[in-house]
């Protein structure tokens, strides 16, 4: 709170709400501030009491694609971290994968005393596995990118110069052959060279043909262009 400050909000213990409250009178307490405030509404006089907070250290294991490092990061004791939760650290974004309470228990959400390490992996940037198929033969790939770039199954993409389609893509729920997936969430694209481009009919007998077949579109005369 800033000495030139005149009003801040609180909860007001009558209103029972946040509410504007004029700053009647401060005083230091330590490293911390006692505050008499004054409701603007029912003009109730009341004291808040700030403390800063406790920092205390918190084990990670921080993964960056095969790479896995242990860190003591420092937290403040009232932070309640949950699954999925982005932080910065080392001037990199890391999410959380797992929070593993003192006892070994995974949890989904927890105030820093009851936890035991938390892993986290990288997500300014995210490494996507990827399977390329041609005829008998496939190979192993990676694409690294941003967390929230989108693949698209049945899309053509452009991998190490050349043109590939997305036949499936794997997440923790399987592999589907359609559907499109932020590149966090997938883990692994196979894929397979593109159909060859379609032949254009050229004589009378192709173009009747292929207007059959519904690839010309509407044409009152198929042997015409």
């Amino acid at each position: 709170m800033d000495s030139s400050e005149t009003s801040c909000f609180a909860i007001c213990p009558t209103c029972e709400s946040e509410k504007e409250h004029e700053i009647v009178r401060k005083r230091e307490v330590g490293s911390g501030l006692d505050v008499k405030i004054r409701c603007y509404d029912c003009s109730i006089v009341h004291k808040i009491h700030i403390r800063p907070n406790k920092g205390i250290k918190l084990a990670f294991l921080l993964s960056d694609g095969p790479t896995s490092s242990n860190a003591k990061i420092e937290v403040d004791d009232d932070e309640m971290f949950r699954v999925d939760d982005i932080f910065e650290h080392d001037d990199k974004l890391w999410r959380i994968n797992t929070i593993e309470s003192t006892h070994k228990k995974f949890m989904r959400k927890s105030l820093p005393e009851r936890i035991g390490r938390i892993t986290a992996i990288r997500f300014d940037e995210v490494r996507v596995k990827v399977t390329m198929t041609e005829g008998d033969v496939s190979s192993s790939g990676l694409i690294i990118c941003e967390p929230d770039r989108v693949f698209t199954a049945g899309s053509i993409i452009e991998y190490e110069g050349e043109k590939w389609r997305i036949r499936s893509i794997n997440t923790s729920r399987g592999s589907t052959l359609r559907g499109k997936f932020d590149a966090y969430k997938i883990k692994r694209l196979y894929l397979q060279p593109p159909p060859p481009p379609r032949k254009a009919p050229k004589t009378s007998r192709e173009r009747r043909q292929a207007w059959k077949e519904g690839k010309l579109g509407y044409n009152p005369n198929p042997e015409k262009k």
